[in-house]
């Protein structure tokens, strides 16, 4: 049964990087650039991520497993985060604290949009998207937040609102009253809204290929701290994940939702915050890429493991 799973999994993680493949190749030869990339991310992000994640939320049939899960996913998505945090706090101490947030944001953090999520989708269907809407939700709440302070090297300061005021945590806040009294939306606005949240997995994958083409694959594979990076946010955090949520009775597609999530390779705004806060844009790329790539492998293994517990 793992085999099958496995050769599954990887089968999806396969078609969604060969959809980033349109990203990389239309990069190479000027039609689709990253900074087209980056424009875009704010209409995903802000827009067609929040519409997807609202749709299901209100598509999502109402039991009581359903519910239960929302609660199990929030508590699972945060202590993931938190464990993250402990662990990147034990690391790179004596480098500085711009190298460090870096290093620390990519350990912590996931891809939990635009890869988790389509990848979700592909492996669990909607029920999928429901689970990992939650943690993505907690992921902009630590991004905003602690991932800002971090990568920022200390100098920004952290803002609570941004706990809330974020389109992650906005689109869950509209969501939950719509899953929980399950409205009868007419059909000419529930249809709109499937099409557009159909957009953000193909459109976040190509996105995610404009920045694996403008990456240095020379210096990402070149550098050990990288690798360090890779593991932890790759193999360690998930792991122990899986085995917490495991003691914790972590079962099903919830689990499954779940270490899609946390076994996704590193945030890849991970560089545009970099950007953002005078930081090593270069180093944010290079650790995004390497992660990204050895997610081909990684990926697959842990939700496999997870798709078989019992």
């Amino acid at each position: 049964m793992f085999l099958d799973n496995l050769k599954t999994i990887a089968m999806q993680v396969l078609i969604l990087y060969l959809i980033a493949g349109i990203g990389f190749v239309t990069d190479k030869i000027g039609i689709f650039k990253k900074d087209d990339g980056k424009r875009l991310i704010d209409l995903l992000f802000n827009v067609i991520l929040p519409i997807a994640i609202i749709h299901t939320f209100m598509t999502m049939e109402y039991t009581a497993e359903h519910v239960k899960g929302i609660f199990i996913a929030f508590a699972c998505a945060f202590a993931t985060h938190i464990f993250g945090a402990l662990v990147s706090a034990l690391t790179f101490r004596k480098r500085s604290l711009k190298e460090r947030g870096i290093y620390h944001y990519a350990m912590i953090l996931s891809n939990a949009a635009f890869l988790a999520l389509p990848l979700a989708k592909s492996v669990i269907g909607d029920e999928g998207i429901f689970y990992c809407s939650v943690y993505v939700a907690v992921f902009n709440m630590v991004a905003f937040t602690l991932g800002v302070y971090q990568i920022s090297g200390r100098e920004a300061k952290l803002n609570l609102k941004k706990l809330i005021f974020n389109p992650g945590s906005m689109s869950v806040i509209i969501g939950l009253p719509l899953f929980f009294i399950q409205p009868n939306i007419p059909y000419f606005i529930e249809y709109p809204m499937e099409l557009v949240g159909n957009c953000n997995s193909p459109l976040a994958m190509i996105v995610f290929g404009t920045f694996l083409a403008n990456s240095n694959f020379k210096n990402m594979f070149a550098k050990k701290e990288i690798y360090f990076v890779s593991f932890i946010r790759l193999i360690f955090v998930p792991l122990c994940m899986l085995g917490l949520f495991y003691i914790c009775g972590v079962r099903g597609q919830l689990l499954v939702a779940m270490i899609i999530s946390a076994s996704a390779p590193t945030a890849t705004n991970t560089a545009m915050y970099a950007a953002k806060y005078d930081n090593d844009t270069a180093l944010g790329s290079e650790v995004v890429a390497q992660s990204s790539v050895l997610s081909i492998v990684t990926m697959p293994v842990l939700v496999a493991l997870a798709a078989v517990v019992k």
